[in-house]
């Protein structure tokens, strides 16, 4: 049997979780994380189904971003300086804050493993910020997780004292319970614009009970039903078992473009904290996996799909797209092209919240608007780019404003591949950009604080 071997790496033995040598290989075109452990010997893991869709992805790599400063002075070997280190080469595009670790539910697919209810206190909150904004200079976005955010008794104060220390959004993952039961949170989400983050994870009811213990369907449904009827902006997050609903992935996406929802987040399964438990090979879902099943719904072309630049290209998979009219999108990588698009969506947390993209974006439109009388363009598109065009020039540039016009004009599906003991590569994880935010002040990788600090 040939292999192709692509680059050698450090990973971890699932069995022991000692670091070992490891090395990524194609095999019958697909690609494995090949582990070598002198004690249990060789293992590996399927880290791509379509190794076409591998090999493409490398080409999208670019430089990334450091953070102003490192929460870490020294570097004494991965994952141990995890928080971040000055060996760490990216900086935080979305810092994630786990307010509590109460939750409300027992989801046997959760990344967290059962622990004692706790609450960050305020003042852990409020240096937490500090320490963002000491990081990165500026905090676009953050997002609050637990156990379930919204169990936090100050819940309303942490919303506030984001706003109060200048982070433009606020994001909260959240199962969605409360909301569906408590007007006066939903009110406080719509009041403040705070986003909610649902789990949703398809229609069908098996799906709920091997993932989250129950049938949440009819729940779901009604909570989004809610959502919307209630003007509250939300976001959609599903996660994907391979035989259990990745066979969900279209009807997923259709449902997502048909909705109110601003984003998708799709998240196959990684097997670590609670999750841990579930985990066989045959459950293993990739990302070229979850876009060949998008690629099928009616709203999304072959090609819309490529990795984030600035993230390792085995971490996330993702595609923008600007709403023309009625039931119509455009995909941003068509509309800017190829380069333009890369350097608008690289180190950023959405596209054109900085002066930069903001300009690519409106510099495209004008392009387009000028060239109208002398082709034959389409219409709906020419007359959808004239009215983005009006809202930009309204007013100076702010990430607010950028923002606010993004909700209206832009949908987004993001694929994020999380690491667990089976799957780890350290290569991947010194170029996380999404963080988990701590109380003593490190940004830790969200895969090294799920596989290594539970």
């Amino acid at each position: 049997m040939i292999e192709k071997i692509f680059t050698h790496t450090q990973a971890l033995c699932p069995i022991c979780r000692a670091k070992t040598h490891g090395r990524i290989i194609e095999r019958n075109d697909q690609i494995f994380l090949q582990k070598f452990c002198p004690q249990h010997g060789r293992t590996e893991a399927l880290i791509s189904s379509d190794a076409s869709w591998y090999q493409e992805s490398r080409a999208y790599v670019k430089p990334g971003q450091r953070p102003l400063t490192f929460s870490v002075d020294t570097f004494k070997g991965c994952p141990d300086s995890c928080g971040l280190c000055p060996e760490h080469m990216q900086h935080t595009c979305l810092p994630v804050v786990e307010v509590t670790t109460a939750c409300d539910m027992q989801c046997p697919i959760c990344l967290k493993a059962s622990q004692h209810p706790s609450h960050m206190s305020m003042e852990a909150f409020d240096y937490v910020l500090e320490q963002l904004f000491r990081c990165e200079g500026k905090v676009h976005v953050i997002n609050l997780s637990g156990g379930e955010p919204t169990l936090h008794p100050r819940f309303d104060m942490l919303l506030k004292l984001a706003k109060e220390r200048g982070v433009m959004q606020t994001s909260v993952s959240t199962n969605g319970a409360r909301l569906q039961n408590d007007p006066q949170l939903r009110d406080l989400f719509r009041e403040s614009g705070t986003i909610a983050s649902i789990q949703f994870d398809g229609f069908d009811a098996g799906a709920y009970r091997f993932m989250r213990g129950q049938d949440l369907l009819q729940k779901k449904l009604q909570t989004i039903e809610l959502l919307e009827k209630e003007g509250i902006t939300y976001t959609l997050v599903a996660t994907i078992v391979k035989d259990v609903n990745d066979d969900q992935i279209t009807d997923i996406t259709n449902f997502f473009f048909e909705s109110e929802a601003l984003s998708l987040m799709f998240q196959p399964a990684a097997f670590t904290g609670r999750a841990e438990a579930l985990f066989t090979p045959h459950h293993r879902v990739t990302i070229p996996d979850v876009v060949h099943e998008i690629e099928k719904s009616c709203y999304v072309s072959p090609g819309d799909f490529n990795p984030l630049p600035c993230a390792h290209f085995s971490c996330f998979a993702l595609s923008y797209y600007f709403h023309v009219e009625g039931q119509r999108y455009l995909s941003m990588k068509e509309f800017l092209g190829l380069e333009d698009y890369l350097s608008v969506i690289s180190n950023r947390t959405l596209p054109g919240l900085d002066y930069q993209g903001y300009t690519k974006i409106r510099e495209k439109i004008y392009d387009i608007w000028s060239a109208a009388d002398s082709n034959a363009s389409d219409k709906q598109v020419l007359r959808r780019m004239q009215e983005i065009l009006r809202e930009m020039n309204s007013a100076a540039f702010s990430p607010r404003k950028a923002f606010s016009l993004g909700t209206t004009s832009m949908k987004s599906i993001f694929i994020h591949q999380f690491m667990d003991a089976e799957t780890l590569d350290f290569g991947r994880l010194i170029k996380c950009c999404n963080h988990y935010a701590q109380q003593d002040g490190r940004l830790m990788p969200m895969c090294s604080a799920n596989i290594f600090y539970q």
